[in-house]
């Protein structure tokens, strides 16, 4: 296998083309190439630009200014003209289809087969999964000592295993009784399915195995060898294990199989794929002579952009960071880039606040940084903005907004799970069987109108749907037609949901914003396009897209900076790329269950092998990190800039990496910078002379940073047209300059737009768990799922737990219990011993409280109502105080709050507020003035606070001052 490492910006693309034109001026004909890439734009991209080189050639005789000159005549290069419209040219999964196409029944398939989407096929296998639930419950079933061991857990074990079977041709069972039992149950469904599938279907991961299987037949084998002897394949650092053993089987099979690829852009192993199968056909390459010279000419980046990507790539091959050495060749512009100066920028912004705190003044210096630019010539639109999460994207675009830069979300997150989708989704629910939380969320929604008190009494009904007619006929009268509608194949269903007046005369779509629309027409297009067989399968392929955080929302239109992750961002570039949050640190997140690509073995979470298989699996990803770090940094042509957050001087993720390599923050005073020129706009729109003045003054400077260890010094970052700047996080603001002067344009300002609200002592929405004696009164940042440092410790995973199995009226003996805590998303960031340690002691603690019952607390079955975790939002003073009542009941004739606590010591002065708080509310709500009670659970105590506590803790609160 002839492979070639070929980095960002090297000229992959060209490099195939030139490849493609060798071949033919070598008598092989074009409909023999089979040209592999890895997604659908990729390959037609490929497709326009051999048929560019086809007639440049035929043109001129020569390919990229004579880099090609054919030695045959140009009738090769006319017929291969010919046959460009019907050479393949496709995706790997095309290519594959194509090799079970070609030989079908010999594969036991109909030559017309469908490919479904990966989707439905989770859909199918969870439908067959289920099956076996219900088969195996019985105790003479031969699966059922299998699903007993695995327990409720089972059902999402055999589905996680399902979307990782592109990891491993076969499974096999290690030793552990559980990973016997996954491999059991798996076979089992996965043979089911395989039956339901038949010979008409096949999903993508199928075609893959299938494929690799389609090769181990003879006839199968030559003919796909006889039809395309040559196989180009580009991309193939992103290949999966399964897909890297079918080409090296084409290989053996005596293809003559081609790659190139970039191991130093290998990001996607949360789809799969692994570099390890780049690395092994690189060593293979160099084993048997075959390795081509890597590309190293980039005609992308401009001298210091390229200059400060071989320092990077080299400082991470030789920590072994990511890639090797023999996988980061150094690179040098070439073409017009070549008399680009360019220019690197790094900003650290450092301090002792939270995280989050930092963040906000790391992206007020990012917006600085982009009018900077912009003022220096370069659009807003020839901009983009890179993160990892999205999480990180929004903290920007905040900033941007606020700065008056003009900027555009490019992909967001969870549009299957956005409110205008789900109604949706709930309606078509209702009109298939209106009952349930889909018929509550309908009614809430815009078909129905109604408010919570409202479908309280519809709900609370025997017979619901007779309620609702008698209370609201008009609510009725769109139920039955949701109902008929549901009749209706699924795009007509859809469509006439959506444009039928419905309510009131008017269409669901009248009730939504513009980017509400822009969701629900792209909903149309996406099931017009794969218009599934029935409604119900239309549902449930909404309900899964639902649960997968990759799925994002419409793209916006407009312009400005693009905003987007790293991932979105893989094989874009932009005159100016801003790396954002550097200094985030990878969340890793144990999963449930882990495969094992080298012996096909699953490793279930508390089995023998899990251990171990995390620590790899962590391994790698932290690896991939690098990776991605270059990814984003190479995206730039121009202008790159980066900016990161820094606690307590330790850098965290990317930015410890680049600290390493001499780039990190420096300690000297406020707007510390390492060097003041050379950190222009690059050729767009004239690059600052090293040494010279900082020309737009947006970003604080005071003066040289001192030589600090292993940091460069500043004539080595001004050589490297490097700057560097540290910003103690109370020194940043946005620039005052940094709103375009376009957004004022031909507009007169508000008389009310210098008006500013008074500021409250807290915030407008805050929780009065936060507010306890002798804190301050400073509000936490909002949560940020993505955000490593708001992981729960152990304290808060026992206290939420408790809480959860309190309300819920749980018993601690039974093992029930027990299974249903530990299923609890709390629990997954902890290892499995940890696990059991948790919830041991939340086991005691909900015993402790079940033993107060009937005793120091009423029995359930004394009390006249009763009701857990009630949310809470009161406003007072300014502020909506929005909490959660643990319990809420009335007893022998009068109402009671509680409130547990798993405290170690028994205090009751720093909760009298929220207490007060809980019973205020309470008050208002019921004309009654409840009793408020501390239930302390480790020590079995129950504290009752007088109104006299209460009260005063309430008015300390309002006044600012301790009770």
């Amino acid at each position: 296998m002839r492979v070639r490492v070929a980095s960002a910006g090297t000229g992959k693309t060209a490099s195939l083309v030139l490849r493609y034109l060798q071949l033919v001026d070598g008598g092989r004909p074009l409909r023999r190439i089979a040209g592999v890439t890895f997604t659908r734009a990729a390959a037609d991209e490929l497709r326009q630009r051999v048929g560019a080189g086809l007639e440049e050639v035929l043109a001129s005789g020569t390919y990229l200014g004579g880099a090609f000159q054919p030695a045959a005549g140009a009738e090769a290069f006319r017929q291969a003209r010919r046959e460009l419209g019907g050479a393949v040219l496709s995706t790997i999964h095309g290519f594959m289809t194509r090799t079970l196409r070609l030989s079908a029944p010999l594969l036991g398939l109909d030559p017309d087969f469908a490919v479904l989407g990966e989707w439905e096929a989770a859909a199918m296998f969870e439908e067959e999964a289920r099956g076996l639930a219900l088969l195996a419950a019985d105790a003479s079933h031969p699966r059922h000592a299998a699903w007993a061991e695995l327990g409720p857990g089972a059902g999402p074990l055999l589905l996680a295993l399902f979307g990782k079977r592109s990891l491993a041709e076969t499974l096999t069972a290690g030793p552990d009784r559980r990973d016997r039992a996954l491999v059991t149950l798996f076979e089992d469904a996965y043979g089911r399915y395989q039956a339901r599938l038949g010979a008409a279907m096949v999903a993508p991961g199928e075609v893959e195995r299938r494929a690799l299987r389609a090769l181990d037949v003879s006839q199968a084998r030559a003919r796909l060898a006889e039809r395309f002897p040559v196989v180009l394949v580009d991309e193939f650092q992103d290949v999966n294990p399964v897909q890297g053993a079918f080409f090296e089987r084409l290989e053996a099979a005596g293809v003559q199989v081609e790659v190139v690829g970039d191991p130093k852009q290998s990001i996607y192993g949360f789809r799969n794929a692994d570099v390890r199968v780049f690395r092994r056909a690189l060593s293979a390459a160099e084993a048997s002579g075959e390795v081509q010279p890597p590309l190293t000419d980039t005609r992308r980046h401009a001298r210091h952009v390229a200059g400060f990507l071989n320092r990077l790539t080299d400082g991470l091959a030789a920590n072994a960071l990511g890639f090797g050495p023999g996988e980061a060749p150094a690179v040098a512009t070439a073409g017009s880039q070549a008399g680009v100066a360019g220019a690197v920028e790094l900003h650290w912004v450092v301090g002792e606040a939270r995280i989050a705190e930092l963040r906000r003044g790391e992206a007020a210096v990012l917006a600085g940084a982009l009018a900077e630019h912009h003022a220096l010539g370069v659009a807003f639109d020839d901009m983009a903005v890179l993160a990892r999460s999205y999480s990180g994207l929004g903290t920007a675009e905040a900033a941007l907004r606020a700065a008056g830069i003009p900027c555009v979300m490019l992909q967001g997150r969870g549009y299957y799970e956005r409110s205008e989708i789900r109604d949706l989704v709930h309606a078509l629910r209702v009109g298939v069987r209106p009952e349930g939380v889909s018929l509550a969320a309908c009614l809430r929604g815009p078909l129905g109108g109604l408010g919570l008190a409202e479908i309280d009494a519809v709900l609370a009904a025997e017979r619901p749907l007779a309620e609702l007619e008698a209370r609201h006929p008009e609510v009725a009268e769109r139920l039955a037609a949701l109902q008929r509608i549901a009749r209706l194949p699924p795009l007509e269903a859809l469509k006439r949901l959506v444009r039928d007046p419905l309510v009131a005369g008017k269409r669901y779509v009248e009730f939504l914003d513009d980017r509400q629309r822009q969701n629900v027409d792209a909903l149309l297009f996406d099931v017009a396009a794969r218009a599934p067989r029935d409604l119900q399968v239309l549902i449930e392929r909404l309900e899964l897209l639902s649960r997968q955080a990759e799925a994002g929302d419409v793209p916006q239109s407009g312009d400005g900076v693009r905003l987007l992750t790293v991932h979105r961002a893989k094989g874009l570039e932009f005159a100016l790329a801003a790396v954002f949050d550097a200094g985030r640190m990878p969340f890793q997140r144990a999963e449930p269950l882990y495969l094992d690509a080298a012996d096909g073995r699953p490793h279930v979470a508390g089995s023998e092998g899990y251990e171990r298989a995390r620590r790899q699996a962590l391994a790698r990803e932290e690896q991939e990190s690098y990776r991605l770090l270059y990814v984003a940094a190479s995206r730039a042509r121009d202008v790159l800039l980066v900016t990161g957050s820094v606690k307590a001087g330790q850098p965290q993720g990317w930015a410890a990496a680049l600290a390493r390599l001499g780039l990190g923050p420096r300690d000297s005073g406020p707007g510390t910078v390492g060097d003041v020129g050379a950190a222009g706009a690059g050729g767009a729109a004239g690059a600052r002379s090293p040494g010279g003045a900082d020309a737009a003054g947006a970003l604080p400077d005071a003066g040289e940073t001192p030589d600090a260890g292993d940091a460069l010094a500043a004539g080595e970052l001004a050589q490297a047209g490097i700057r560097l700047v540290t910003h103690p996080l109370q020194t940043v603001a946005v620039p005052a300059g940094a709103r375009p002067a376009a957004a004022a344009k031909g507009l007169v300002a508000a008389p009310w737009l210098e008006r500013r609200f008074r500021a409250h002592r807290y915030p407008p929405v805050f929780s009065p768990s936060r507010l306890k004696a002798g804190t301050s009164p400073e509000p936490r940042a909002p949560s940020d799922p993505d955000d490593w440092e708001d992981l729960p410790g152990r304290a808060t995973a026992v206290g939420t737990l408790v809480h959860y199995a309190i309300g819920q009226d749980w018993p601690p003996g039974e093992r029930a219990t027990r299974v249903n805590l530990a299923a609890q998303e709390v629990m997954f960031p902890f290892a499995p011993e940890e696990r059991e340690d948790v919830l041991d002691e939340v086991i005691e603690l909900l015993g402790r409280y079940t033993a107060l019952l009937g005793g120091a607390l009423p029995a359930l079955s004394a009390r006249e109502r009763d009701l857990a975790e009630l949310p809470v939002a009161v406003p007072h003073g300014g502020t909506v105080w929005q909490g959660v009542i643990d319990r809420l009941y009335r007893a022998g004739g009068s109402w009671v709050v509680e409130d547990y606590k798993t405290d170690q010591r028994v205090r009751s002065r720093p909760y009298a507020f929220q207490l007060a708080l809980y019973a205020h509310a309470v008050e208002r709500a019921l004309g009654e003035r409840p009793a408020a009670r501390l239930v302390f659970l480790r020590s079995g105590e129950v504290v009752e606070l007088g109104a006299t506590d209460l009260d005063e803790a309430f008015a300390a609160a309002m006044e600012g001052r301790a009770a």
